[in-house]
């Protein structure tokens, strides 16, 4: 995989057809269709190909995706061609390009796992963005997932660098991230008030932990 785009890499992750990780994503888009209202304003930070946003094109049209990979959005669009309004933009989670309290809904699926040591410059930005009254809906590796992270990543002829004690991948050249990190429940807690977040609930689901946050 020397080489590959992080967006690459990860299309492989997913079509491996790992039974806990479909599982995650089976009950990833139930959660959304259960809790995102109709008609509301959606932001997707790290949307890759477009795999959640399209999960929830009939609840909303109201959708951005952003990815900092240009292949990623690239890949979206053509996912996502038949539905032009939906708004795809290449920009950093770091600094994003829209106002304070712009979005009903702000969505980090699966693709918080890599922000590493920008993790809380990212989660500062998504409050930002997110209303008073909006809801931020995050997943992430649990602490149980490195066997199967590493029995996918292994079939797709991943280059690991190094396997940390706290089950975060150092990848070899995976992409622009290198780093893929997984959370217990209690760091996910400290984590979210250390950001000042608020939490509604962390329900966890065969290899991730889904997360409903507010301000």
């Amino acid at each position: 995989m020397v080489g590959k785009k992080n967006i690459i890499g990860w299309e492989e992750v997913v079509s491996t057809n790992s039974k806990a990780y479909n599982k995650w994503f089976t009950e990833e888009k139930k959660f959304l269709n259960k809790t995102i209202k109709k008609d509301a304003s959606v932001l997707e930070v790290g949307c890759g190909y477009g795999r959640s946003l399209f999960d929830i094109i009939a609840i909303t049209n109201n959708l951005i995706g952003i990815d900092n990979d240009k292949i990623a959005i690239k890949h979206a669009k053509i996912k996502l061609k038949k539905f032009p309004y939906i708004k795809l933009l290449v920009a950093e989670g770091k600094n994003l390009p829209f106002k304070d309290n712009s979005f009903d809904y702000v969505l980090c699926l699966s693709t918080f796992a890599n922000f590493y040591n920008d993790k809380y410059k990212i989660l500062g930005e998504m409050r930002r963005v997110l209303k008073n009254e909006g809801s931020m809906i995050i997943s992430v590796y649990s602490e149980n997932a490195l066997k199967e992270r590493l029995r996918v990543y292994r079939k797709i002829n991943t280059d690991i660098k190094e396997v940390k004690p706290n089950g975060t991948v150092v990848f070899d050249d995976f992409g622009v991230d290198g780093f893929s990190e997984q959370f217990s429940k209690n760091e996910l807690l400290k984590i979210f008030k250390k950001a000042k977040l608020k939490v509604i609930s962390i329900k966890k689901v065969t290899i991730a932990y889904i997360c409903k946050l507010s301000k």
